[in-house]
């Protein structure tokens, strides 16, 4: 499943996540980015990271590949075709 639009997940009341959807909305933050799948290509991901004085911090992220969900769900998929064209029972 994709997710089409951007997204919060209040983590603790002073650490939220903040997923950017378009590329192009993310690059508009001003803002260092990280990326995080050049050393781990399991994690497809950029992130840029604000930090409040107050003590909040908020991570905006972007997956520019597929997420580890997604690629799960695929590879369900794929071994769910593969046991009915065995002819075995696809588990419930």
């Amino acid at each position: 499943m994709t997710i089409d639009s951007n997204w919060a997940r209040v983590m603790t009341p002073d650490y939220v996540y903040v997923g950017i959807v378009k590329r192009d909305e993310f690059d508009h933050l001003s803002l260092p980015a990280t990326d995080h799948g050049a050393a781990n290509p399991d994690r497809p991901l950029l992130t840029k990271t604000a930090r409040d004085p107050s003590g909040c911090t908020v991570v905006f992220q972007h997956w520019y590949g597929p997420t580890p969900a997604e690629r799960a769900a695929a590879e369900a998929a794929v071994q769910a075709v593969e046991q009915l064209q065995a002819g075995r029972k696809v588990p419930a």
